[in-house]
Formats: structure tokens, C-alpha cells, sequence
């Protein structure tokens, strides 16, 4: 619900100066004490389709994911995928508009793989359901936007191993 919201704010009521004063950016482009956007950045979307991508993938995520590991477990992953990929990305790469919630949504997703591969029976897969075809389709297709897509989606996704190796296992 806050993706679409912050997007109706800055689309229809503020016009883009929500994401010129929010939005992700790198270090090299930040004011002082603008640390805040490695994390408001993954609220912002540029359009409708990334907007409803990134909130399908969360909904499906959620499906598969949450009442397996709690919220709590889950929102770690999430926001540690998303502000540490945009710390890294933000001292190696040089742009003004960083948006999406992608890279917690990858991290999110290595932490499903991870689970399923060490207890097949704790998280069961099954290729006929809605929510892990759209998981997997996004999974793939995500990486197709560009090359900055594909390497904060690489970034996210070995975070999410990462914690999901210290928090789960």
C-alpha cells in the first residue's frame, strides 16, 4: 500500500519533487546527511508497470515466504536488500534517480531457494501455482531492464543468501 501511495504523491499530487527529494541517488550526486535515500529510494517506481511488477512480487513473495519465517525475518531480509544493495550500488555507480524495491525482493527470493533446497518438506514449490510462476517469471524477466537492473537484482539476491544464512540457519 505505501508503494502506491508515495507513487500517487509524487506522479499526481507533487509532481516529481517527491522523487527529486527522496529518491535514490549515488554518493557522489548526495548532499550531506541525504543517507536517508539509500532507503526512500525503494519506495519510488518510474511507472505503472514497475509499480504493479514490484508489488505482485512482494504479494507473492509474501504468499510463499512470510508464515514460513515471520514478519520480522522477512522485513530484515527485505530492507537489508534493498538500503545495503543501494549503499553499494550508490559508491560504484553515478546516477540521480534510484527507485524500486527490487533488490529486497531478490534477497527475498534467494532466501525462498535457499530454504527450499535445504528442506524440500518445510517449503514446498509446486510449478502449478500462481504465486511461484509469477516469482519465477520475475526472477528472470526482472533481469532484462538494463544493465543496472541486473546488477542490483545480483547484488540483492547474494544479500539475501547471505542473511538468510545468518538469520535462519
Amino acid at each position: 500500500m505505501s508503494y502506491i501511495l508515495v507513487f500517487i504523491l509524487d506522479q499526481l499530487i507533487y509532481k516529481h519533487t517527491l522523487l527529486e527529494r527522496l529518491g535514490g541517488k549515488s554518493f557522489n550526486n548526495m548532499e550531506p546527511k541525504e543517507w536517508y535515500r539509500l532507503l526512500t529510494g525503494s519506495f519510488f517506481h518510474e511507472n505503472m508497470l514497475h509499480l504493479a511488477g514490484n508489488i505482485c512480487a512482494v504479494y507473492f513473495v509474501g504468499i510463499i515466504l512470510e508464515d514460513k519465517i515471520g514478519s520480522l525475518a522477512f522485513l530484515v531480509i527485505y530492507l537489508i536488500g534493498n538500503v545495503i544493495t543501494y549503499a553499494i550500488y550508490s559508491k560504484f555507480a553515478n546516477y540521480t534517480q534510484g527507485t524500486g524495491a527490487s533488490p529486497g525482493i531478490y534477497a527475498l527470493i534467494a532466501c525462498i531457494i535457499m530454504l527450499h533446497f535445504d528442506h524440500q518438506a518445510f517449503l514446498t514449490l509446486q510449478f502449478d501455482n500462481w504465486a511461484v510462476n509469477y516469482v519465477l517469471a520475475y526472477l528472470i524477466i526482472g533481469n532484462f531492464y538494463g544493465m543496472g537492473a541486473f546488477i542490483v537484482h545480483i547484488i540483492g539476491f547474494s544479500l539475501g543468501l547471505m542473511t538468510t544464512f545468518i538469520l535462519l540457519f
